[in-house]
């Protein structure tokens, strides 16, 4: 039997606010972390802006820490809404980055995106962070299908979907723009489960 789309009230689901890991909190956004944020962005702009240049601001708004309190603001907002379920990630109190799903929430499919802060890069948070939000999302947020994907050239995230078990799923060409104008393929992938990622020292609230 086919699954059916799900008649569901998207402001009916209780969504975590804070998920704990072995190393990470990852919260709800919050406008108090303005400061951090803008200096985390700041600090990341160059390695940032090849794939997400469509979705930041300049040099001087990134790292603008009245500019990133109104972008946190909109976060909120839209988590309120279960638009989007934006998180912050924290390492001992310390901005590390941020992780988002975008639900469907009829279809009960998610597509995940993230960064971690440049500093904090190549230490495991990235995958730990992802590990953590797929198994909210399924066991949670009764997801089906969690996505994730990248631009073909983005080598860091395909080596970690690929580590995580993400599958490939579509490779499609000219689907992403980089910061000059070229074009290059889109690579996608997803997960039905997750069963091994699931970790005791993972605790949402």
């Amino acid at each position: 039997m086919l699954p059916k789309a799900r008649l569901i009230d998207p402001l009916s689901i209780s969504v975590p606010e804070q998920v704990q890991t072995k190393h990470l909190q990852i919260l709800k956004p919050a406008e108090n972390t303005a400061a951090q944020l803008a200096e985390a962005r700041a600090e990341s702009f160059d390695e940032l802006l090849p794939w997400f240049h469509e979705v930041m601001g300049d040099r001087e708004q990134e790292a603008s820490q009245s500019w990133q309190a109104t972008q946190l603001g909109e976060q909120i907002r839209l988590f309120d809404l279960r638009e989007r379920l934006p998180f912050s990630i924290f390492h001992d109190d310390k901005f590390v980055g941020f992780i988002e799903l975008l639900p469907i929430w009829r279809r009960g499919q998610f597509r995940l995106t993230y960064w971690i802060r440049s500093q904090w890069a190549r230490r495991g948070y990235g995958s730990e962070a992802v590990s953590a939000m797929v198994v909210v999302a399924f066991d949670a947020l009764s997801a089906r299908l969690v996505s994730t994907g990248h631009a073909e050239p983005n080598e860091g995230s395909a080596r970690l979907a690929r580590k995580l078990g993400f599958k490939e799923f579509a490779r499609t060409p000219l689907a992403c723009e980089l910061p000059d104008g070229s074009l290059v393929s889109g690579v996608a992938y997803a997960l039905q489960n997750a069963d091994h990622l699931r970790v005791p020292e993972v605790r949402w609230s």
